[in-house]
């Protein structure tokens, strides 16, 4: 409260010093970043004019600053607006009226025009960009190194890289980023892993980095500090990218095999295949390994690709497992892996073993059907005695034939049930593992989606309780099957 008297104190003792108003804006722009403005007016009673809009693009008000200074026994308000917009084409910044102390001022109107991106020359700051390799093939990997240098005693508060603009390149960033102090500069250094994805002659965009510096000498009455940012901009690069043979779309140094869990099985069980390919490169883009196999049941896995950085280039693994029921011996073939290796510029092709699965058939058991026996009925001849005994013998023959022809279809019910209750339920109930329980199913392979896909999951598990879970799953789905409820 003090200093807000002190403050109306002075600007009644002194005179305002006189009223002014001026633009600060460059004559430039560069595509696709935003093109910011600054308007300073000094005076006692300032009016700003609305800047919504300019050449139809939308204009945001960024920052607003307020200072009173005193020059020689004046007192100077002042007021300084920073405006941003993003210009598309070339412009002119139009004349703003002001109205400061009860008069009209305008600024001067500036043609603003595009400009190229150029490296920033500047004594207490660096930035390049440099690469390892100026020619490359389509894929074939090379390093991009980012550094980034400035005087050691600047007041640095904040530093954003942006920029970064890496079309037309797949791009990893490595570990080896470094911080050092040299010749009284301070520096870092960033390292990336590029990949080109199409040939031609390819541009790397310059980089831009913003620095924030706290600037000491220009504090205002209240003791606040001002910033100054700065931007700073890179050299620009440009790689003449070769394309790949024909047909070819892996560049490097890789490796094929192939497992294989069993070659004799007996009919209906499965067997577990797996394809890996490793080595230095651009894996992502490896052409996914399929197989079709006559009189056979294939079920595939989705292939697991993982990339990471390796004595400082980038490794990778392709890995895909799949579970196959043959109906009779097959042979897997082998399988061919193609790739162009930089060094001695040739076409590398590799092979895997083949392979021959031997199926045993087993014989089916014929399903006899139970039919009830016939019983032989015992009459004993009755001697009638009376024609009561008589009634009477007649109502309890009639209530032992009711009794007895119950009990005959009861029996056969039973034993009808039980039949329905198929060897192929009895067979899921009392199977132990699972490829015997595959073994079983085999023949119902492409019957049911549902059953496809429980049949599927007996090939991945391996805790007991998940098989009995699974098994009681399978049981209930293969019994409403075979009621035609599915």
């Amino acid at each position: 409260m003090k200093i807000f008297k002190f403050i109306i104190a002075l600007v009644l003792f002194f005179n305002f010093a006189y009223a002014n108003v001026k633009l600060d804006a460059k004559s430039f722009f560069i595509k696709g970043e935003a093109y910011t403005f600054s308007i300073i007016a000094t005076g006692k009673d300032i009016t700003f004019p609305k800047i919504e809009n300019i050449n139809k693009e939308s204009v945001d008000t960024i920052s607003t600053q307020n200072s009173i200074s005193i020059i020689n026994s004046k007192v100077e308000k002042k007021i300084i607006k920073r405006f941003r917009f993003f210009p598309n084409k070339e412009f002119i910044l139009p004349s703003f009226e002001f109205e400061i102390d009860g008069k009209k001022y305008k600024t001067k109107s500036l043609e603003v025009k595009s400009r190229k991106i150029e490296k920033s020359d500047f004594k207490f700051a660096d930035f390049e960009i440099s690469s390892s390799k100026s020619s490359v093939y389509v894929a074939q990997e090379f390093k991009l190194k980012v550094k980034f240098k400035y005087k050691e005693d600047l007041n640095v508060q904040d530093l954003n890289i942006s920029n970064a603009n890496f079309k037309d390149f797949w791009y990893k960033q490595t570990d080896n980023s470094k911080h050092y102090k040299e010749g009284g500069f301070v520096v870092n250094e960033l390292e990336f892993l590029l990949f080109a994805q199409k040939s031609g002659k390819l541009r790397i965009e310059p980089f831009k980095i913003t620095m924030q510096l706290l600037d000491i000498n220009s504090s205002n009455f209240f003791m606040n500090n001002n910033y100054i940012t700065k931007q700073i901009y890179s050299n620009d690069l440009e790689i003449d990218v070769k394309p790949l043979p024909q047909g070819i779309n892996l560049m490097g140094d890789f490796d094929i095999e192939t497992f294989l869990d069993k070659t004799q099985i007996n009919q209906g069980d499965a067997v577990s295949y797996k394809i890996k390919v490793s080595g230095y490169g651009n894996i992502d883009d490896i052409n996914d390994y399929t197989l079709d196999i006559k009189d056979a049941q294939i079920f595939e896995n989705k292939a697991d690709i993982s990339t990471e950085i390796k004595d400082d280039k980038l490794y990778g693994t392709y890995e895909k497992s799949f579970s196959i029921i043959p109906k009779n011996s097959i042979k897997l073939k082998s399988l061919e892996l193609k790739y162009f290796d930089a060094k001695t510029k040739q076409i590398v092709r590799k092979k895997t073993d083949s392979y021959e699965i031997n199926v045993k058939k087993t014989k089916e058991k014929k399903s006899e059907l139970i039919t009830p026996k016939k019983e032989n009925v015992i009459v004993k001849e009755v001697v009638k005695t009376s024609i009561k005994d008589r009634i009477v013998f007649f109502i309890l023959g009639f209530i032992l034939a009711l009794l007895i022809v119950y009990l005959y279809k009861y029996a056969i019910t039973k034993r009808l049930k039980k039949q329905k209750e198929s060897t192929l339920l009895v067979k899921i109930k009392t199977s132990k593992t699972s490829d015997e329980l595959i073994k079983v199913l085999a023949f119902m392979i492409k019957k049911d989606e549902s059953l496809d896909e429980l049949i599927f999951k007996l090939q991945k598990i391996e805790d007991n309780e998940e098989f009995k879970i699974l098994k009681k799953d399978i049981y209930s789905l293969v019994k409403q099957i075979e009621k035609g409820k599915k």
